[in-house]
């Protein structure tokens, strides 16, 4: 009697494996900072800078530079607030002592600035580090969701090619 349930005639079970997948993925996202307003009408400029509506609100520092990698990479927003995206451990900017190897492997910028991509030498080109620069989120992806991203976007900035950070 009655009509079947929409997760039954779906398969239930998997319906319910689909639903912890989302939750578990939602809960996987961090954020590094606050939501910033404001972000339309954006792109990325050179060297390495975010801009909306004809001002800068954001310049992505990549220190110490190398073979398509940062020894460090951060994020200095136009309120003065500096974002380590990935860093060796008691890196400071402004430090003289040589990186001994990169913390951001490839990374890159949205043409659009709406975030950053990189892999991390530890990760081995498996999972990928995404940052969305207005809400602050960081999450993960596998290679396949960085080649569609790449895809999207084929005017993405390298970020490692630009002049090392100035430090401030």
């Amino acid at each position: 009697m009655g009509r079947p349930r929409f997760a039954a005639a779906f398969g239930g079970a998997s319906l319910k494996r689909l639903l912890l997948v989302l939750v578990l993925a939602a809960c996987s996202a961090t954020r590094l900072t606050h939501l910033r307003g404001g972000w339309r009408s954006c792109h990325a400029a050179d060297p390495n800078a975010v801009e909306c509506g004809g001002k800068q609100v954001a310049q992505v520092e990549c220190f110490q530079p190398g073979d398509e990698a940062c020894g460090a990479l951060a994020v200095r927003y136009a309120d003065g607030e500096r974002v380590f995206l990935s860093r060796p451990a008691g890196f400071e900017p402004g430090q003289e002592a040589p990186i001994g190897s990169p913390t951001a492997i490839r990374p890159e910028l949205a043409s659009d600035g709406s975030m950053i991509w990189f892999g991390r030498p530890q990760r081995r080109g498996e999972y990928w580090t995404v940052f969305e620069l207005d809400t602050g989120i960081t999450r993960e992806v596998d290679a396949v969701q960085i080649f569609k991203i790449r895809e999207r976007d084929p005017h993405s900035m390298p970020l490692w090619v630009a002049q090392a950070a100035a430090p401030r």
